[in-house]
């Protein structure tokens, strides 16, 4: 659980670089926004995982970051690492509800594969002691098809997949932010985009 109330900040971005900078970026100002910060984006354009990888992250993904304080209330240090397993676990509750007879399993520690595919990452960063950030990239209406050469290398060696590619129909963008959220104890309504 990250936080037990709603989100007190949301910023949407048509094209960032990425979710994961921004919240940075927000951590940085003089008076930080108030938290939890909730970054939506439509395209990343330097999405990236562990160990600075580069990843794509077109349009038509669930791409989000949610900014939160590290305190014994809500989120202590020590309980970090344990973060990236709860949102896997909470992305794939949500998957399961659409893809109830696939195979949906954790590769440890941040990715979510789809029959052997990935189809979500995760990246859990901690810029200062005083503030953490959980960036989910979940691959929804993007298609295979739209993956730009750059990465076709990378996704040749590392196979990965899209809701629609394996329900054959897009679904709503919110609708599954939102799920998502509640799943890891973060209420919050209407998000559009």
């Amino acid at each position: 659980m990250i936080c037990p109330l709603p989100i007190q900040t949301l910023e949407y971005h048509a094209v960032i670089s990425s979710t994961n900078d921004r919240m940075k970026e927000l951590f940085k100002h003089p008076v930080v926004p108030p938290l939890p910060c909730l970054v939506i984006a439509k395209q990343q354009t330097a999405g990236r995982g562990r160990e600075n990888k580069a990843w794509w992250s077109g349009e038509g993904a669930v791409l989000m970051s949610v900014g939160f304080g590290l305190s014994p209330a809500t989120v202590s240090r020590n309980e970090l690492p344990l973060l990236s397993v709860t949102a896997a676990q909470a992305v794939m509750t949500v998957l399961k509800r659409y893809l109830p007879e696939n195979k949906i399993e954790l590769h440890l520690p941040n990715d979510v594969y789809v029959e052997e595919k990935k189809i979500c990452g995760i990246l859990l960063e901690s810029p200062s002691p005083s503030f953490g950030i959980l960036g989910i990239g979940l691959n929804v209406n993007n298609r295979l098809r739209d993956i730009p050469p750059e990465f076709q290398a990378e996704f040749e060696k590392r196979p990965f997949t899209s809701m629609i590619e394996m329900l054959g129909r897009e679904l709503p963008l919110p609708r599954l932010c939102e799920e998502i959220l509640t799943e890891l104890a973060v209420p919050l309504h209407c998000i559009t985009y």
